[in-house]
């Protein structure tokens, strides 16, 4: 799913992408860090209020929000909404395109997807903590190299979201998982260019063993 929205953020004049529900918790995302996950849960609250207000899901696709320096595309799937905002020099046939191919692997990802799965990056209650997905570094030599320090990593926006819920810079978590795995990591911060890791846990091969996880999971953070 989330290849999909780098995939999509990635076109000329695309600022970027996110998949939310209809409650407004959003999925997934591929944004600049300067979109974080509350403002992109503020818009999509009011793209949901559009679509209420129209019976969007009931009569038509999506919606084209037009703005002086550019526009919002917001594409309706099964339990879900796709927002794309654009630049006004956006290259709206390579967008119509993408979003066509887009929209049919998005579907298939949310029916992998639990429909009460929590938004990425949110807080589940102030005593359980933040969780976030479980991702790899595309160059292996990196990933083993803070595995063997037994460290985990993620990207500036992500460390920034991290201390805004905690209320201060955390250097070390506790880290839970479903399949009842878990521990306490130091936090290493990296530099994430592509925006491919936002509220994201990047993790060794070492690491993911001992949490029990897979790329693409969910795991729980909380003050260590």
């Amino acid at each position: 799913m989330q290849e999909i929205l780098h995939q999509i953020s990635s076109i000329d004049g695309v600022i970027g992408s996110s998949l939310f529900n209809e409650q407004g918790r959003i999925l997934a995302h591929a944004c600049p860090p300067l979109l974080d996950i509350t403002q992109l849960g503020k818009a999509a609250m009011s793209v949901l209020d559009c679509v209420h207000g129209l019976q969007i899901s009931q009569s038509v696709h999506g919606l084209d929000l037009r703005y002086a320096e550019g526009r919002i595309i917001v594409r309706a799937l099964p339990g879900a909404f796709l927002c794309v905002p654009c630049a006004k020099n956006a290259n709206l046939s390579m967008v119509h395109i993408t979003l066509n191919l887009a929209m049919r692997k998005l579907e298939q990802a949310l029916v992998k997807t639990p429909a009460a799965s929590p938004a990425l990056g949110s807080p589940v209650s102030a005593d359980e903590g933040m969780q976030l997905r479980i991702a790899h570094l595309k160059k292996s030599d990196a990933s083993n190299s803070f595995d063997q320090l037994g460290m985990i990593a993620v990207s500036q926006s992500t460390a920034k979201q991290i201390s805004d819920f905690f209320g201060k810079a955390t250097k070390k978590v506790k880290v839970t998982t479903a399949n009842g795995g878990g521990g306490t990591f130091p936090i290493m911060i990296i530099n994430d260019v592509e925006l491919q890791y936002e509220s994201a846990l990047v993790v060794g091969p070492g690491i993911e063993k001992k949490l029990k996880v897979s790329e693409g999971d969910m795991a729980m953070i909380s003050q260590a």
